[in-house]
């Protein structure tokens, strides 16, 4: 019987060993950043929610963008019902811009390392929970408080909202599309409000601006959810720059301050100069804490891109035009034309109604122009409703120069915002997704408070301290007009640092379509190609080449 006995072979055994390893291996679950979903019919509702993330991370874009329009108009109405001093009135603003722009990095590149659809739905819940509890606020220490846990949850949303677009979107006519109607919904965020805010102060109260927010945000919250994928998991754990984050928080926090309150307090005063030393010194520790540890916040060598550098600095222009043609906008309806809120929202409805076709054309035809000329052209329409609201006075009409004005504007701003937009996401990995809509949005939150704050100090240095009867719409319309002159000299800024900063690029050629493809796959693909050519141009060592070519 020993003899019958058949001992496998040592090639059987290695094979067998070998097939039960990679049996096991392929057994092992694969884990996902966020937690399993559970039953199959939960995971398919989710594929069949899939399409609509565009939507959910624009709407939340949106949501954001109306509830900062839309305090500043209901800011006389809250200041009034909860007993505010004049010099507490800013920060019902000032609490919201100052944590939300000093947590945009951190929370940028938080959504890079641990996952940007937690940080995205964190940040929906935080930010819907916290309005509902500024709307029920009885004191202005509540409400202030309030708005600044409310700003800790928008920053958290807004960097993750372009990472998502730009990961779940490849590059070609799919992102290009994405990011036009991303940019649309933007558009039409700051009139929205506007438009929302009258509509509402006049009749069932300011509380319900920020009810209504509570509200949309908890459904996007469950929207978002399902239609956001999860991501596989990461090789390694994820290591936190807490030193660089805890600085760069400090430094933006402290600038940003400085900017908001300046107006109210004084450029020099002892309240303001010591914030802003602090800032400036912890945005150099910031600067300097990146160049030497192993794992930064964010890698200096991402502004080695002119066109990255270049996107962030017109951001910042563009961000700071756009609040304060917004801004003095309203104080000419109201100041000068003695409109009402309701009224002066009105105002501005072609501008939300114009900026949803305005995206949305040119995101299916931005293969048309070449993105330099095409920003360059903006600003110079920018520059034209400066010049145009300068003019205006009680005796000349709406619709002889404020309403043109408006037109210019909403059409200039989309040929800036789109195309730098595009050229800010598409210089960077995947993995730097979220800390490039940090960077890109930290620019647009400084610029708000700056260029509204200039133009302030112009209008104030004009005006004086006229008061009563003598603030009539002549006397402060002379520090308005100085006001949009200034506006003016920030948009043939911004067309300079164009010029100059970035790559020229050219058209793209039209692209003959395959069989069956439509017209506008067509157009989508010849202007995402459109991006890339700009954006190679200026990766490549033969800038001068593309420029004498361009020419």
């Amino acid at each position: 019987m020993a003899q019958d006995l058949k001992l496998p072979s040592v090639s059987t055994i290695a094979q067998t060993a070998e097939t039960s390893q990679l049996s096991i291996k392929s057994d092992m679950p694969q884990k996902p950043v966020c937690v399993d979903m559970g039953p199959s019919g939960l995971e398919k509702l989710r594929q069949r929610m899939s399409p609509l993330l565009l939507y959910v991370v624009s709407t939340a874009q949106f949501l954001d963008i109306v509830n900062g329009a839309s305090v500043a108009v209901a800011l006389l109405p809250i200041a009034d019902e909860l007993d505010f001093k004049v010099s507490e009135m800013l920060w019902i603003v000032n609490a919201y811009t100052i944590a939300f722009a000093g947590l945009l990095l951190v929370s940028g590149r938080l959504g890079d390392l641990f996952g940007h659809r937690h940080m995205f739905l964190f940040g929906l819940f935080w930010f819907s929970t916290w309005a509902l509890i500024v709307s029920f606020s009885v004191s202005p220490i509540m409400l202030i408080i309030s708005r600044a846990l409310q700003g800790v949850g928008a920053a958290s949303t807004i960097p993750t909202s372009m990472a998502l677009i730009a990961i779940n979107y490849p590059a070609g006519p799919k992102r290009t599309k994405a990011f036009s109607i991303f940019a649309a919904f933007g558009g039409m965020g700051a009139l929205t409000g506007i438009l929302l805010a009258g509509g509402l102060i006049s009749s069932i109260g300011w509380e319900w601006i920020f009810r209504i927010s509570a509200i949309t945000g908890y459904a996007l919250f469950l929207m978002g959810f399902l239609a956001i994928p999860c991501a596989p998991a990461k090789a390694e754990k994820p290591k936190v720059d807490y030193l660089g984050a805890a600085t760069a928080t400090l430094g933006v926090t402290g600038i940003v301050y400085y900017i908001s309150t300046g107006v109210a307090d004084g450029w020099a005063s002892p309240k303001t100069l010591p914030v802003l030393a602090v800032g400036v010194l912890m945005t150099a520790a910031f600067i300097w804490i990146e160049s030497r540890v192993d794992h930064p916040l964010m890698p200096l060598q991402i502004w080695k891109s002119k066109g990255f550098a270049a996107s962030v600095l017109l951001a910042f222009i563009s961000f700071g035009m756009i609040q304060s043609v917004v801004y003095f906008g309203n104080l000419v309806f109201q100041e000068v034309y003695q409109w009402n809120a309701l009224q002066s929202a009105l105002g501005f409805l072609v501008h939300a109604l114009l900026a949803i076709v305005t995206f949305t054309l040119l995101g299916r035809f931005l293969h048309r122009f070449s993105l330099k000329r095409l920003i360059l052209f903006g600003f110079v329409l920018r520059c034209g409703t400066a010049l145009l609201f300068a003019f205006v006075t009680e005796h000349v009409s709406y619709f002889r120069l404020a309403f043109p004005a408006l037109i210019l504007h909403v059409i200039g701003v989309a040929c800036t915002l789109l195309p730098v937009q595009l050229t800010a996401v598409r210089e960077a990995a995947n993995k730097d997704q979220g800390l490039v809509g940090a960077i890109y949005n930290t620019g647009l939150q400084l610029g708000a408070p700056f260029g509204i704050a200039i133009m302030n100090v112009i209008a104030t240095a004009t005006n004086g301290n006229s008061s009563g009867e003598a603030r009539g719409g002549p006397v402060l319309m002379k520090g308005y007009r100085n006001a949009f002159f200034g506006i003016l000299a920030l948009g043939v800024l911004g067309f300079l640092v164009a010029m100059v900063v970035l790559p020229w690029d050219r058209p793209s050629p039209r692209i003959k379509s395959a069989p069956g493809e439509s017209k506008d796959a067509q157009d989508l693909e010849a202007g995402s190609v459109a991006a890339e050519n700009a954006l190679e141009s200026g990766r490549s060592a033969g800038v001068s080449k593309v420029d004498d070519d361009a020419k």
